[in-house]
């Protein structure tokens, strides 16, 4: 028999942060979401909000922030973990991971503003504090080679450590690259109601960051070669 899930457990795989911010229960419709940093979180968390408020129309800048859905401390830890042990439907998306760390970084460190997760590759790279010169890819694939992977941002951890594999079992897991054909069976499966699910934070650039960069690419295939295995990419 398998050993029950503890919260402690679950802490485990966010070693930098709190647990509780990447479950997303509703348990209305006996349903949890795992968030999984960019694969289409933020429009997921925008559909699950106007389901449980009814406001279909919802909108907001930052939904991580702003939203109404039931929290793990609102319903309690043994109610939660019964959720994802069985007692409700898990689900979660992933994304083909070499797009996905090529959107890491140019949302995260080529086009914010706000210095924290350049400051994060900085520091995996040992740059003095004063280091103000954009951050190439080629520097930010050399702080992932380098850095542990259950400690990177969740941006570019490895989805199996955002999703807390082999932790947690899912009734199902979603692909961004079918994402409305997707989200329609996670709806069938669990009576969610079909409501607006905009796409949000879409990036579209053409080519690649690795064309014509064969090594590079290499590289990046064996830092997530877990993912490209486990979710057959």
């Amino acid at each position: 028999m398998r050993a029950p899930i503890t919260r402690e457990d679950l802490q485990q795989y966010v070693p930098r942060g709190n647990v509780a911010a990447r479950l997303m229960p509703l348990p209305e419709y006996r349903c949890i979401y795992v968030k999984n940093a960019k694969a289409a979180t933020s429009s997921i968390l925008l559909w699950m909000h106007r389901i449980h408020t009814g406001d279909h129309d919802f909108t907001v800048r930052n939904i991580h922030r702003k939203h109404e859905l039931p929290r793990p401390e609102d319903l309690g830890w043994d109610a939660v973990i019964r959720m994802l042990t069985g007692e409700a439907f898990r689900f979660t998306f992933v994304r083909d991971p070499i797009p996905r760390v090529e959107s890491a970084y140019v949302d995260k460190i080529v086009r914010q503003t706000n210095d924290r997760w350049r400051n994060k590759v900085r520091r995996v790279l040992r740059l003095p504090q004063d280091y103000d010169e954009e951050l190439t890819f080629d520097q930010f694939v050399a702080a992932l080679e380098a850095q542990e992977p259950i400690r990177m941002d969740p941006h570019w951890r490895p989805q199996h450590l955002n999703l807390m594999h082999p932790l947690i079992e899912y009734d199902f897991v979603g692909r961004l690259e079918t994402f409305g054909a997707d989200l329609a069976r996670v709806r069938e499966a669990t009576g969610l109601p079909d409501v607006p699910v905009p796409m949000r934070n879409r990036t579209k650039r053409e080519g690649s960051l690795f064309d014509g960069r064969p090594e590079l690419l290499r590289k990046v295939r064996d830092i997530y070669a877990t993912d490209l295995e486990l979710y057959g990419y």
